[in-house]
């Protein structure tokens, strides 16, 4: 049987037993709301991101498309065109390309015959003559639909996003001409105002095509442009990621450093999955651990203080004499 005394000790120590696990259950609740409100500014910083791709990828291929009607509804192209005069498409084309590849990042400048054979690449003036029709799957689309395609797209000379019109004089069809653009000076941008990292990852086994063996490969999947090929490479080597319909989010850890993470999927033109794109944001988690461990110390110094005040106040009183 205790004492008195013990039994003061042991009716104190329970309401601070209690009143520590009422803490510890606020802190819980606490820790965990910080955490969902971390996830949820994670998600919308990341779908920033992905929104102001997106933008820019519409926009170039507006432009893209733009660039290739204009060229394409010039009577001197159409003319030389329908004769297959491959001298004068250069000729004539030859000073629009030079300033366009400087200034508007003009990636693809060239134009097909009716029977799908590439007659004038201006980015590749020694190759020509040769049948686009097994994996040129815009170009076959615009001749076979007669309408114009815009959209990404996975050819010889790399992605980009490219607009193709058709060449014509009222019904009578001549060919097509088409425009690409550059990726990369794209995802640079978006680089610089988000502060983020990207990459657009294509896998050899849905594109259709041989992707070039130089570029940057992990299992299957080849990094066509980004704004940092070691750290994708180190995110597929870690943690391989898989193109999907889906939009995923989360956080990786490549080395010692944390990121916020979405992939969302990469279509072509047709809307065919040929991969993927991924984004990364250095996510400083310094301010959310400071939060984290200050409410710890408040908790722990909660519970000694009021553990100790329960003592004191079952200290045994002096009888007054």
């Amino acid at each position: 049987m205790l004492p008195p005394f013990g039994r003061r000790q042991l009716g104190a120590g329970l309401p601070a037993f209690l009143l520590a696990c009422i803490l510890g259950a606020m802190l819980w609740h606490q820790h965990r709301s910080v955490e969902q409100v971390a996830s949820r500014s994670r998600e919308e910083q990341m779908r920033l991101v992905g929104t102001l791709l997106g933008s820019s990828f519409d926009q170039a291929a507006k432009f893209s498309l733009s660039l290739a009607e204009s060229f394409a509804r010039n009577a001197e192209i159409r003319d030389a065109l329908a004769a297959e005069d491959r001298t004068r498409l250069q000729a004539l084309s030859q000073d629009a390309y030079q300033y366009l590849s400087r200034q508007a990042n003009v990636q693809i400048f060239g134009f097909h015959d009716k029977e799908l054979r590439y007659l004038l690449r201006m980015h590749r003036p020694d190759q020509h003559g040769d049948d686009i029709s097994a994996f040129r799957a815009m170009i076959v689309a615009a001749n076979r639909l007669r309408r114009a395609q815009t959209g990404i797209e996975i050819g010889i000379a790399g992605i980009g996003i490219r607009g193709v019109a058709l060449v014509q004089r009222g019904s009578e069809f001549f060919g097509t001409m088409e425009v690409g653009l550059d990726l990369r000076p794209l995802i640079e941008l978006v680089k610089t105002a988000t502060n983020s990292e990207i990459a657009v990852v294509a896998a050899a086994s849905l594109t259709g095509v041989a992707l070039d063996p130089k570029l940057p490969s992990v299992g299957g999947l080849s990094i066509m442009a980004s704004t940092d090929d070691q750290l994708f490479l180190d995110l597929l080597r870690t943690r391989g990621t898989q193109p999907q319909r889906d939009i995923e989010f989360g956080r990786r850890q490549i080395g010692e450093r944390s990121y916020a993470f979405m992939s969302q999927p990469l279509v072509d033109f047709s809307g065919k999955l040929v991969g993927t794109i991924l984004m990364l944001k250095d996510e400083p988690r310094s301010d959310w651990r400071r939060l984290s461990t200050e409410l710890w110390v408040i908790a722990l110094c909660s519970g000694i203080l009021a553990f100790v005040g329960f003592l004191m106040l079952s200290r045994p009183r002096r009888a007054v004499p």
